[in-house]
């Protein structure tokens, strides 16, 4: 008869297994040996992915080796480096040729079909000072209501998409802030613009801080932010989450990596690991 240890053995693993599933334990990692050195990407300071991707990983961002003004510009330097490693919103990885990389197993894109549990989660605001003129007002009743099935189509919607009837009052809206933020606004202006043609909305893209501080001042209707608003900016403006959506990690299409662990993201842009070879 066996020893009764032996009776534990298959729910001691199947313990282990559970662990390894909640703790996002990394996968054995390909032959990286054919890298180079490291060329971590970062967002310019202002931006709200890199205040985010900062806030979910843990990261200090001091082994950053480049800094990109734009989602764009991350995409473009990821491309055209294959030792590169960047961050960009998840909408915008498929208009670069980037790999998107799995975080602790979880594939962004299928995540975001299914509402699930991607790591790199961030919500996306739009803030404003003061009163809001009647064509502010109908825009973003719009956007919390017929515009989340919009918000859909890329994003995580933050309320079930309801019935809109706009009053058609007629202005200039301007909304300045999040590049991340931007393609998200400019589909909902389109789609506004089949409910309420009496209105001229300008999307001015620079980045979330840039766009809350424009929002102070007065500068502009509604500021884009893909970060959660300082304590100070929730003190001087209103702010409505609009939509949630995930931070891709990229890589170059070279590069064999399919899944980092959120641990090895924040070594990686900690300045922990030199070479991709280093890579644990």
């Amino acid at each position: 008869m066996r020893h009764p240890a032996f009776r534990l053995i298959p729910a001691l693993l199947a313990c282990l297994l559970l662990l390894t599933a909640c703790t996002g334990q990394q996968e054995a990692l390909p032959d990286l040996s054919g890298l180079g050195a490291v060329t971590a990407v970062s967002r310019e300071e202002g931006s709200g992915t890199r205040a985010e991707f900062e806030r979910l990983t843990g990261s200090d961002a001091k082994g950053t080796d480049r800094i990109a003004l734009s989602t764009e510009e991350v995409g473009k330097l990821v491309a055209a480096d294959e030792n590169a490693i960047g961050y960009v919103s998840l909408q915008a990885a498929g208009s670069v040729a980037v790999k998107v990389l799995s975080v602790d197993g979880i594939d962004p894109a299928e995540s975001l079909e299914k509402n699930g549990s991607y790591p790199l989660c961030r919500n996306y605001y739009l803030a404003y000072s003061g009163t809001l003129t009647a064509a502010e007002n109908d825009f973003l009743t719009y956007v919390l209501s017929a515009g989340q099935e919009v918000a859909a189509q890329s994003c995580l919607p933050v309320k079930k998409a309801a019935s809109f009837l706009s009053d058609c009052s007629a202005g200039v809206i301007t909304i300045c802030g999040s590049s991340s933020a931007a393609p998200l606004l400019e589909a909902l202006a389109k789609d506004y613009y089949t409910y309420n043609p009496n209105v001229e909305i300008q999307i001015q893209t620079t980045d979330s801080t840039s766009g809350l501080t424009a929002a102070i001042r007065g500068e502009c209707s509604l500021a884009m932010s893909s970060r959660e608003l300082k304590d100070y900016e929730s003190e001087l403006l209103e702010a409505k989450c609009i939509a949630a959506e995930y931070i891709a990690v990229v890589v170059n299409p070279s590069n064999p990596l399919e899944n980092l662990t959120t641990q090895q993201v924040k070594t990686i842009y900690d300045g922990g690991v030199s070479q991709w070879s280093d890579l644990t």
